[in-house]
């Protein structure tokens, strides 16, 4: 069977992080750790990286003028914190996977995107 690759995009409160004490963050990491490595044991796991919380750069072209912003913003509501390359034989089978990632224990939201193989 031929299997998708899709991209599970993790987005969090910007200070989600921020005032987690070391044994709760070591506790969110085992959480993290354990879900790649039963991924990666089902063949299902492709690759991923966490984001830094600070910094970034928003790249803008309004009309024809390139701008650089500082980014992200105070106001966002959700930073991407990271993400996460899968590979499964659908959308459904995707979604089953991101519903068993644990950053659904700690945050709310996991978008779900499939990678355009055309594009190889």
């Amino acid at each position: 069977m031929i299997m998708a690759k899709f991209v599970l995009m993790l987005p969090h409160a910007p200070d989600r992080y921020t005032n987690l004490g070391e044994a709760e963050f070591m506790e969110l990491m085992k959480d993290y750790i354990g879900w790649v490595e039963e991924m990666s044991a089902n063949g299902k796991f492709v690759g991923g990286e966490k984001l830094m919380d600070e910094g970034g750069k928003i790249v803008t072209n309004t009309s024809g003028s390139i701008e650089v912003h500082d980014g992200p913003f105070a106001e966002v509501a959700e930073i991407l914190g990271g993400y996460m390359v899968i590979e499964a034989a659908d959308y459904d089978e995707a979604v089953e996977i991101a519903r068993s990632h644990p950053h659904m224990k700690h945050n709310e939201t996991i978008i779900v995107r499939q990678t355009d193989a055309s594009a190889d």
